[in-house]
């Protein structure tokens, strides 16, 4: 009885508890106290790698608005851009402040170094790759403060700037036969610089009487057609037409606008007619009966994939073949109420334009293009033929791209900026932007 009675005895208890309690709350305060010296360290470290991805992306938007801006992008070569702007084709070595060693201070908390670089110049000439690096407060080692630094990197990629870069009005990847009463005309508009009336990389054969006009910057030379400085042909030399060859990026990018503005046709998508149409077989006319509106219209291959460079791993059958025709009759083949096509058109194939429709912009085809024009109509602005696989070169076609009838081609400046929602200077490319790692 008294063994049990002193188990139940609770005297003495609150003691113990007491202590224990104490201990406790000793401890946590210690750990506070801890804290309270660490915190601050960690938020100042939060604070100063804030401060530094912020000025990586700083230096970043600097230089996509210095490639933006500069010659040969917003202002023709020859014509210095505004202070600090990088000119195209991007100089090599990069000059300074983008060639990576130059810090620039930006307002009170630190800077940037940022590189510009091309990836590939010749295979890639619209692609750059920015790496910018942020620091807060400097990057300079005598600045014993600690420091923070962030670095980040993305492909930037723009769209041709085709009024500055295209040496002619008609540019074939082949052979050229201009016949009937047919005009190639390069004096129309010289504000963006001379250009030939065509540069072909086969032969060029004038027929009829039919001309070719180029801009040399003599009234009385550019008056007389059919010169020998009017047109180029057996051009072997590649640069004269990789700035004005669409990639594999711009590509993407106009398919993807093309989709926005609802004119696009590739798998999946209407063949040029209302929803529910027969599967896309690659094969699209435009007419009265079937108007396309204004932007850029993107006509792509069967696959809806792009067409590869080697020709033995091309699927004729997959090219797109593309028809226009119009005529008074007809009426126009775009939306009522306007009197010319305004855009790209962009064929991932054969284009063939006849009638008399006027288009006021870019015609581009991947392979061949046959223009036979009647009436009124013309192209004013750029056409293009990149001839991918009819070219002299395999000798599939003696004349992959024909110009007659009364065809006409007029070279013009402004109607080969990009259509509204298209980038005119240089965009992140999806995909490619990262923050690297020391």
């Amino acid at each position: 009885m008294r063994v049990a009675h002193i188990l139940r005895d609770e005297r003495g208890v609150a003691l113990p508890m007491a202590m224990i309690v104490l201990v406790s709350i000793t401890t946590l305060m210690l750990a506070f106290a801890v804290l309270s010296q660490t915190e601050p360290v960690i938020a100042h470290n939060q604070l100063r790698a804030g401060q530094a991805r912020a000025h990586a992306e700083a230096g970043f938007e600097r230089a996509v608005w210095a490639l933006s801006q500069g010659e040969g992008v917003l202002v023709p070569p020859g014509t210095p851009g505004p202070a600090g702007s990088l000119k195209s084709p991007l100089l090599i070595p990069t000059p300074a402040p983008y060639n990576g060693t130059a810090f620039i201070p930006n307002g009170g908390t630190g800077g940037y170094v940022v590189a510009v670089t091309s990836p590939d110049p010749v295979a890639s000439p619209n692609h750059r790759q920015i790496t910018s690096t942020g620091w807060t407060p400097t990057n300079s080692v005598a600045d014993t403060r600690t420091k923070s630094h962030r670095r980040i990197q993305a492909t930037v990629e723009r769209l041709p700037a085709f009024a500055f870069t295209t040496p002619c009005a008609l540019c074939v990847r082949g052979d050229l036969g201009v016949g009937g009463n047919a005009l190639i005309d390069a004096t129309t508009d010289v504000s963006c610089g001379n250009k030939k009336g065509s540069v072909t990389a086969g032969s060029t054969s004038v027929s009829g009487s039919a001309s070719i006009k180029g801009a040399n910057g003599n009234p009385i030379d550019d008056a007389i057609a059919n010169q020998a400085s009017d047109y180029l042909q057996n051009q072997i030399d590649p640069n004269l037409f990789n700035g004005i060859t669409l990639d594999a990026g711009n590509f993407k990018l106009l398919r993807a606008l093309a989709k926005k503005n609802g004119t696009y046709f590739g798998p999946g998508y209407p063949n040029g007619t209302a929803a529910g149409s027969p599967a896309y077989t690659g094969s699209t006319t435009f007419n009265s009966s079937n108007k396309v509106k204004n932007g850029i219209v993107f006509v792509d291959t069967v696959s809806g994939t792009d067409i590869p460079t080697d020709l033995l791993a091309q699927t004729p059958s997959d090219f797109a073949s593309v028809s226009i025709s119009g005529n008074p009759f007809q009426g126009n083949p775009v939306i009522p109420g306007d009197d010319a096509f305004a855009g790209w058109i962009i064929v991932n194939g054969t284009l063939n334009i006849s009638g008399n429709m006027k288009i006021n912009g870019l015609v581009y085809a991947v392979n061949d293009l046959i223009y036979n024009g009647t009436g009124t109509g013309e192209i004013v602005g750029l056409a293009i033929s990149q001839n991918i696989r009819d070219t002299s070169a395999t000798a599939i076609s003696s004349d992959d791209s024909v110009a007659a009838g009364n065809s006409r081609i007029k070279f013009n400046c402004s109607n080969l900026n990009p259509p509204p929602g298209a980038p005119i200077g240089f965009a992140i490319v999806p995909g490619t932007y990262r923050e690297l790692s020391d």
